[in-house]
């Protein structure tokens, strides 16, 4: 089988019966949450800066958003902004998009080693791809908690895919070569 960015995201979310979840950067894709409004019938989205101190920064906030399998904005997110750092994908089992929210919202901020509270941009796929490998067990399963099974995300190099799942021991992370139509 030709491994497509289409085919790998449906083969890991839609073909095991799981939810596939996209968590968006604003601050990089013009007109959200208007472009899920235009690309979609009913959006289902939360800006993760909802009821924070940063709500009014709802134009470069990052969102998240459920996505179908015949999803308009999961069509055009691949074609159009793979390869630009626009969000990242996640696969779950959880079918609650606010058991997400709450989940992800908790690492909004982190603290550096002299105690600055700092953004932690874990939705930019150039940040998610450096951060992950980085982390112990520990760290992987408070990371990915018990919501999220497989985080999808483009890699460096443009034509490759990665894969980010927790298991026993920590991080299984595998490439996928990406052929293009």
């Amino acid at each position: 089988m030709i491994n497509s960015w289409k085919n790998i995201v449906h083969q890991a979310s839609f073909e095991q019966g799981k939810e596939l979840f996209a968590l968006v950067d604003a601050a990089k894709i013009d007109e959200i949450p208007a472009l899920f409004f235009d690309l979609e019938e009913d959006p289902e989205y939360f800006s993760l800066f909802f009821e924070t101190p940063q709500e009014e920064l709802f134009d470069v906030a990052p969102y998240l958003i459920r996505l179908s399998a015949d999803s308009d904005f999961l069509a055009w997110l691949l074609n159009e902004g793979w390869g630009q750092s626009w969000g990242i994908f996640i696969v779950t089992e959880e079918a609650d998009i606010e058991v997400l929210f709450e989940h992800f919202r908790q690492f909004l901020k982190v603290e550096d080693p002299e105690g600055n509270r700092l953004f932690f941009r874990f939705y930019d796929p150039r940040v998610l791809r450096i951060f992950l490998p980085t982390c112990n067990a520990k760290e992987v399963f408070d990371f990915f908690g018990e919501v999220v099974d497989e985080f999808l995300v483009e890699a460096d190099e443009e034509d490759n895919l990665l894969s980010f799942k927790k298991s026993e021991i920590g991080l299984n992370a595998e490439t996928f070569h990406i052929f293009r139509n």
